[in-house]
């Protein structure tokens, strides 16, 4: 499967928030789904994830929220709970 390759600016930001404790990379990265619950569809790619002390999953990914897929892109940490990985 294909999958993106981060240019610059998105590999130092992914290894920043990828070097946190209980932290690992997701190779190759997923495309995942936010199931907001809304009608909106918000697709991206998973990078990694992180198991919190609680024992709760968090994913990185990448979510595009706005009209064009490569626009209003936003790194950030999601419930696990909340992201569907794509086939």
């Amino acid at each position: 499967m294909w999958a993106p390759t981060p240019d610059e600016q998105l590999g130092s930001e992914l290894e920043a928030a990828l070097a946190r404790p209980r932290t690992g990379h997701v190779r190759p990265p997923g495309p995942v789904a936010l199931t907001t619950g809304d009608e909106r569809k918000v697709v991206g790619w998973l990078w990694g994830r992180m198991q919190l002390e609680d024992g709760t999953w968090l994913g990185l990914a990448t979510l595009w929220t706005g009209e064009s897929f490569f626009s209003g892109a936003e790194l950030g940490w999601w419930p696990a709970s909340a992201l569907r990985l794509l086939d």
